[in-house]
């Protein structure tokens, strides 16, 4: 889909990160920029740098996990811009804990953001998008909605969710000139790993790094792929091109499909191969647990 300024782009999640970064990306198509997020400050700072870059922001403060809210906020944009033809599921919230560790609201905050939501956008905007026989849908998942990581497993199982909700949501428009499709980032430099519900992640993922290589050598165990660290504004410019040129499912790391083809084609070498970092993890997770109490 090519964007022009009769286009309307609905942004989850768009005050920080990753969506912000998409938001800056288009904002030189002149489109209309719908940006959702429950920091109405962040929001606004946003706002006044895609007006800069010639986009027209439209600001709207929203809990996606509530869809009343949702109802309200894209009611608001077809008052004010018109129809949405491009929804970019953006909004996402991570957590920090074991399985057996993780409380009931944690459970219930990252399936309401990262699930949930993706049902509450949709249904405003497919009947329109069908009707006109045209649109893009577009979730950010992550390589987590592919594989498994300890830790996170709310975030993972949502992540999956994710994926598994835009399968079925192209089965469904099939033939209708309505695209659905998902993209499946890896680690990003975005604050998302500092704000993780239960205490920041990105301790884990530090304290993983070093002493799982130190394992994996002792062991002699060849590592899997490693994949680097992307700027937000490399993922946006893919998900960018993917509007542009719609495609079923997208990585955008480095490596990640070579990892993926390595968790398919053999799950016993792939824990075998990621043991060490995985041992590293609960290390550092019980460590974090000793210092704690």
């Amino acid at each position: 889909m090519i964007l022009s300024p009769n286009s309307v782009v609905a942004i989850t999640g768009a005050s920080s990160g990753i969506g912000r970064a998409l938001a800056l990306e288009l904002a030189p198509t002149g489109a209309w920029l719908a940006l959702l997020a429950r920091r109405t400050d962040r929001l606004a700072e946003v706002a006044a740098e895609v007006t800069e870059r010639g986009g027209r922001p439209l600001v709207l403060c929203c809990n996606v996990a509530v869809r009343a809210e949702v109802h309200t906020a894209f009611h608001h944009i077809l008052r004010t811009a018109g129809p949405v033809d491009v929804l970019v599921n953006n909004a996402g919230s991570g957590h920090c804990a074991y399985v057996e560790d993780t409380p009931d609201e944690q459970i219930e905050e990252v399936m309401g953001v990262n699930v949930n939501a993706l049902w509450y956008t949709a249904t405003e905007v497919l009947p329109g998008m069908r009707r006109r026989g045209a649109g893009v849908i577009l979730t950010v998942s992550s390589l987590a909605g592919v594989v498994g990581y300890p830790a996170n497993a709310v975030y993972v199982a949502a992540k999956h969710a994710a994926l598994g909700f835009t399968r079925a949501l192209r089965a469904e428009l099939y033939g209708s000139g309505v695209e659905a499709c998902v993209v499946l980032p890896a680690g990003t430099l975005t604050d998302w790993s500092l704000s993780t519900a239960g205490g920041p992640i990105v301790d884990l993922f530090n304290a993983e790094a070093e002493r799982g290589i130190a394992l994996a050598r002792e062991r002699g165990i060849e590592p899997p792929p490693l994949l680097p660290l992307l700027e937000p504004q490399d993922v946006a410019r893919i998900i960018a091109a993917t509007i542009r040129t719609p495609q079923p499912e997208v990585y955008t790391h480095p490596g990640s499909e070579e990892l993926v083809r390595l968790y398919n084609e053999s799950r016993q070498e792939f824990e075998r191969r990621m043991g060490p970092w995985w041992q590293a993890n609960r290390e550092a997770y019980r460590n974090r647990e000793a210092r704690e109490k």
